[in-house]
């Protein structure tokens, strides 16, 4: 299985929503990049899950290209009338939410379970 078509997400289905996770601690190279988002348009388009937690926790360092993926994500999620959360960001990361704006259109929680209880 090449590096791009390997899972870059750990999914876990749970009864109010589908918790994403991301496997990589950098998501820099193009390939991973566009692998990322493919795989998370597909929870939505493919798969029917509209209620999604991404969690960071894995996540040191990511490309801005990633953010505009996860815009194109929160269309997705809302044209599909459902709902997308963030968890567990590294304070870097989270200031590259902040400068974009997607902290304000995106509720961000410290812990999963606490995002999990939001839903």
């Amino acid at each position: 299985m090449s590096q791009a078509t390997a899972p870059r997400l750990r999914i876990e289905i749970f009864e109010n929503a589908t918790v994403a996770s991301f496997v990589d601690e950098r998501i820099v190279d193009d390939l991973v990049i566009n692998a990322v988002g493919e795989q998370m348009y597909n929870l939505v388009e493919r798969d029917g899950h509209n209620r999604l937690l991404l969690n960071f926790s894995n996540v040191k360092f990511m490309a801005s290209a990633v953010i505009a993926k996860l815009f194109t994500l929160l269309k997705k999620v809302q044209k599909a009338k459902g709902k997308l959360k963030f968890c567990c960001i590294d304070p870097d990361l989270r200031v590259i939410f902040k400068m974009t704006g997607l902290e304000r259109m995106v509720e961000i929680y410290d812990d999963e379970q606490e995002a999990l209880d939001s839903f």
